[in-house]
């Protein structure tokens, strides 16, 4: 078995020598490949085991003059790359290391970026060259690409100006393969001394062997048009184009499509799209707002002037981009609702409400009230997220046919700036659990799971578990009085003990005159719980176990903070329960 560093992948100038020497077909495989071979589903194709067996299949075919199977070319020199980059691989190899070992076994494979030769690459004076030979492969050929409905390669810019002609085929933007025999049969009737330019994610991969197969080139490029529009605005970062695709923003929202006599004229076929030109705004508007996994995300803000940049710029980075932002003002007074305001004008993705100040549990409520996501999750406005939290959380539900789903957390101090680790790569784990399982799991000392479990922020909720659900207003450990009903209404959660939320630990905590309600609460929402679960039918023998256990901590903290009648009341109840057992 090859061992993650030993994968030799050529570089991009190398790769595209080969394709300009041997003219093969180019299947690249990238993060989202090795999703679907592994079991999930990506934003724009559902998981299908058909396409992830072709896929396989493909991956484990050595190189050669007639197809070319590409990687990405990180697996040494990641410096070369910017840290985002960096980070997203190094998260990227922490969970699959294992399948790249058993399935990479070619001796060399071609670069998956030959389509990436630009924004991701700190050192962007290599992109030119990369362009260039790139061009060349098509100079003076006649081409034939095969895109989705929004990607319009090419358009507005002159990446196939020197083409001898070009056609184009047109299919779904999403979920793609559903309509591979058609595509393959469309391409074929088009084909004949072309080349084939896909632009058509996983499912250009099976088209790029199936047209080798049958005598023709075919090229995988992906996300090419996006790179070289990049390159031309001479941008360091991604920016999204408000006329086609844009590699990254997987949900095409916001785009305004230009009349494009020329590119009309290309058109020689469209495939699973029932769209008449002068209709095409109007059904573009239906397919936006009956698109599926939109996520809203509530952050309840009150006095956080010092986080909330953090947080709110976290969010805005994250790689699953269909979401909304809520965020509600309780009444701030150091200005934070200005830098609300501020993000508000950034990006049309946040919404802003204002309420006088009554606590997070109404701000929650008011979020829940209006967010029009099929799933939700809470962030709080002190903390902040990997960039990949919401694409995790989202896969690992869908994946696991989940009603929730669960990561863990790292603790940041923010008196000395440090992040306290407790999870590391070695302890990553992915499982599914029935509600009992998972409820059991409180009492659990390991992986941080008794915070976990109590925690609002850290899981993705399908919205409609919430239903007549909120929040207790004015009441102290509202997590603790709500979240555990949630998971009741669920049939199955899933947890990835990896640690995707960023938790903000400060000096500020409960203080002596607090201390009271504090305890008073803990004891009557784990009498409550205790109470629900009996009516339900669920076995609560380890509940009854964690709830002596909090008595006995609420014990001490009732003497410790001179509460002496508190003390007594709680003494009386474990002496109750003592007795009974020894009794018993």
């Amino acid at each position: 078995m090859v061992a993650l560093q030993d994968i030799r992948v050529r570089p991009i100038l190398e790769s595209l020598e080969f394709i300009q020497a041997h003219n093969p077909s180019v299947a690249r495989f990238g993060d989202g490949e090795v999703d679907l071979m592994t079991g999930s589903s990506i934003p724009y194709q559902e998981y299908d085991p058909d396409l992830a067996q072709a896929l396989l299949e493909i991956l484990e075919t050595p190189s050669g003059p007639d197809l070319l199977v590409c990687l990405p070319d990180v697996f040494d020199n990641r410096e070369r790359y910017n840290q985002n980059a960096v980070h997203f691989w190094k998260q990227h190899f922490n969970r699959y290391q294992a399948f790249y070992e058993e399935h990479c076994q070619s001796p060399w494979y071609g670069s998956t970026f030959i389509s990436r030769p630009y924004i991701d690459l700190l050192d962007k004076g290599q992109a030119a060259a990369s362009f260039a030979a790139l061009k060349d492969l098509w100079k003076g050929r006649d081409l034939l690409i095969v895109e989705g409905e929004m990607s319009r390669s090419g358009a507005g810019n002159d990446l196939f100006a020197g083409a001898a002609s070009l056609q184009r085929i047109i299919c779904p933007s999403r979920h793609a393969f559903r309509h591979y025999e058609s595509i393959l049969e469309t391409i074929l009737a088009h084909a004949e001394n072309r080349l084939i330019l896909l632009m058509l994610g996983p499912t250009a991969k099976v088209l790029a062997r199936d047209l080798q197969e049958r005598g023709h080139q075919a090229i995988d490029l992906g996300h090419i048009d996006s790179e070289y529009e990049w390159f031309q605005m001479g941008v360091q970062h991604k920016v999204k184009l408000g006329h086609k695709h844009t590699a990254e923003f997987n949900y095409d929202e916001g785009i305004e499509l230009e009349e494009d006599g020329v590119y009309a004229s290309q058109v020689v076929a469209r495939i699973g799209l029932e769209r008449k030109k002068e209709g095409l705004m109007q059904e573009q508007t239906v397919e936006k707002d009956t698109q599926e996994g939109l996520i809203s995300i509530i952050i309840p803000v009150y006095n956080v002037s010092s986080y909330l940049r953090r947080c709110m710029d976290s969010i805005l980075k994250q790689t699953y981009r269909h979401f909304e932002v809520i965020l509600v003002n309780d009444g701030s007074t150091d200005g934070s609702a200005l830098i609300c305001q501020d993000y508000v004008t950034q990006d049309s993705r946040v919404r802003l409400i204002h309420q006088e100040n009554q606590g997070p549990s109404a701000a929650r409520n008011r979020g829940l009230q209006v967010a029009q996501g099929e799933y939700v999750t809470f962030i709080d406005s002190d903390d902040f997220v990997e960039d990949t939290y919401l694409e995790l959380l989202y896969r690992s539900l869908v994946k696991n046919d989940a009603d929730i789903s669960i990561c863990n957390f790292t603790s940041f101090n923010e008196e000395r700036q440090a992040f306290l680790f407790s999870i590391t790569s070695e302890m990553y784990f992915e499982e599914a659990y029935t509600v009992q399982e998972w409820l059991r799991k409180e009492s659990s000392g390991a992986n941080n799971l008794h915070l976990v479990f109590t925690f609002s922020p850290m899981k993705l909720f399908k919205r409609s578990l919430w239903d007549g659900l909120q929040y207790p207003v004015g009441r102290l450990r509202e997590d603790d009085a709500t979240i555990y009903k949630v998971y009741l209404k669920a049939q199955r959660i899933s947890f990835i003990n990896q640690p995707l939320y960023y938790y903000s630990q400060s000096p500020a905590g409960l203080s002596r005159n607090g201390m009271q309600e504090d305890i008073t609460s803990m004891i009557s929402i784990a009498e409550e719980r205790l109470a629900l679960l009996v009516a339900l039918g669920y076995d609560v023998t380890e509940h009854l176990d964690s709830y002596v256990k909090r008595l006995e901590k609420c014990q001490a903290d009732a003497l410790y903070s001179g509460q002496v009648e508190l003390f007594q009341q709680i003494s009386n109840k474990l002496d109750l329960i003592r007795h009974h057992r020894k009794e018993g």
